[in-house]
């Protein structure tokens, strides 16, 4: 309040679409082939970097524990973990966590992590998030949170937290209740999503319909990188351009 600046959101590619197959030129895959996950499975995405211990930025301990007291009673939930596994990068031990949180190895899927640290195609990460039922993407803060975008792009609803950047983001789906986290070392606040909050919007995305939904093609489409370049970019390098000629 008070501050007068520019603002243009990040942008997504075209790539990021409702996806039902992803060819590579040779043959084809479903979102679900590529997550290696049967089709009659309700699929919880995360996408996310394991990156922080102290603390875990993308919080994949509520997201987990919620996961896994969510999974006790729906046998045909399963978790997709779209992130590094072992903490290589400075973050967690994912397996361990799994376990604590009561999640059974038949009830999750992690990508494989030589193609994970190669890169997947954004045509590839598309499908699997058309595949996906929910994205749950709470963490402790965002900038912005471009999976956000481009799982509604795709047509897939996302939880978020209820914070900074995450629920201007959501055009189909919910942000859940936090309680602060003050992080000394970098002298801010950050938040912890509340546990019961994600679990109540699990049961919801459960009990909504399957497949696309338009409401978030429709909201993420103002996010298109060419469309944030025509509404935004460049009315402000003209505003710039003009500012510096009259200086």
């Amino acid at each position: 309040e008070g501050i007068e600046a520019f603002y243009a959101p990040h942008g997504i590619d075209a790539a990021f679409k409702p996806t039902p197959k992803w060819s590579n030129g040779q043959r084809e895959w479903t979102g679900r082939e590529l997550m290696q996950i049967p089709d009659d499975k309700f699929v919880v995405m995360m996408n996310a970097a394991n990156k922080g211990q102290n603390p875990s930025r993308k919080s994949f301990g509520e997201n987990l524990l919620a996961f896994g007291i969510f999974a006790e009673t729906r046998p045909d939930a399963i978790l997709y973990l779209h992130t590094e596994r072992d903490g290589a990068m400075g973050g967690i031990n994912l397996v361990p966590l799994l376990e604590a949180c009561g999640i059974q190895p038949h009830q999750y899927k992690i990508v494989d992590q030589y193609s994970y640290r190669a890169g997947f195609p954004q045509g590839a990460l598309a499908a699997m998030y058309t595949a996906a039922d929910v994205l749950l993407a709470c963490s402790m803060g965002e900038g912005f949170g471009i999976p956000v975008i481009e799982a509604q792009a795709c047509g897939t609803q996302v939880i978020v937290s209820d914070f900074t950047a995450q629920p201007e983001l959501v055009g189909a789906g919910w942000a859940v209740d936090v309680q602060p986290f003050w992080d000394a070392h970098q002298k801010s606040w950050f938040c912890t999503p509340q546990v019961p909050s994600i679990l109540e919007a699990l049961k919801d995305a459960y009990q909504t319909p399957r497949g696309t939904n338009q409401t978030a093609v429709d909201f993420a489409s103002r996010y298109d990188a060419d469309e944030v370049w025509a509404t935004h970019w460049r009315p402000i390098m003209k505003e710039l351009a003009a500012w510096c000629h009259a200086s």
